[in-house]
């Protein structure tokens, strides 16, 4: 599962790798879930951190966490992740 740790501050105090697995788990997530908002600012923040470290690592963590959000869904069921996301990143997706 994506643990992260939210810094105070602008965009770079954010660990970038985590916050791309975390964007990507919820891009995924919002497809999947019919979520009809999603946070801009996450959607800037996760932009700033994949110009920051190029497609070719920034890529690859978005897509990381895309695979957990179905690695989620396969063990739990869809509806269940959905509901747990849903729970856990409020501030991200509605």
């Amino acid at each position: 599962m994506i643990v992260l740790t939210f810094a105070c501050g602008p965009a770079p105090a954010f660990e970038c790798p985590d916050f791309l697995r975390m964007h990507g788990m919820l891009r995924r997530a919002q497809a999947r879930c019919a979520f009809e908002r999603f946070n801009p600012e996450i959607v800037d923040m996760a932009r700033q951190c994949f110009n920051r470290m190029g497609a070719q690592a920034g890529a690859p963590a978005v897509h990381t966490g895309a695979a957990e959000f179905d690695r989620m869904a396969s063990l739990l069921g869809e509806d269940t992740t959905c509901n747990l996301i849903q729970q856990r990143f409020p501030m991200v997706v509605r």
